[in-house]
């Protein structure tokens, strides 16, 4: 997959997004911070958002891909936790867990391929 559009800023800004700074370790039980952008679908802070999940998510596994797609508002309204967590038939804080780990994931190997580059 290319990540040529994708600047060490971009990194940066997902990271920041995610909750995932280097020298803070996460908050978690807290809003990340892109619960600010997600419903504003026109802003730039979304589009930005948006594209580098996109280019990043083919890293994930299916159901992953499918969560964050939910929680993110991909293709159709956002939803909560709870109501990603029905068609997996899992727990809320199942979701959670996954969403942090992959979010985790993508962040790591954006990092990985702008240091080969």
């Amino acid at each position: 997959m290319s990540i040529e559009n994708i600047t060490e800023e971009d990194v940066d800004f997902f990271r920041d997004m995610v909750n995932l700074s280097r020298n803070i370790k996460p908050k978690f039980y807290r809003h990340k911070p892109y619960y600010k952008i997600l419903d504003d679908q026109q802003s730039e802070e979304f589009q930005r958002f948006i594209k580098i999940y996109n280019k990043t998510k083919y890293i994930l596994n299916e159901r992953e891909q499918e969560i964050l797609d939910a929680l993110y508002g991909i293709h159709k309204p956002r939803v909560t936790l709870k109501e990603a967590s029905k068609p997996h038939n899992i727990t809320p804080e199942r979701v959670r867990q996954i969403v942090s780990r992959a979010e985790r994931k993508m962040v790591r190997k954006l990092h990985r391929l702008l240091s080969g580059r």
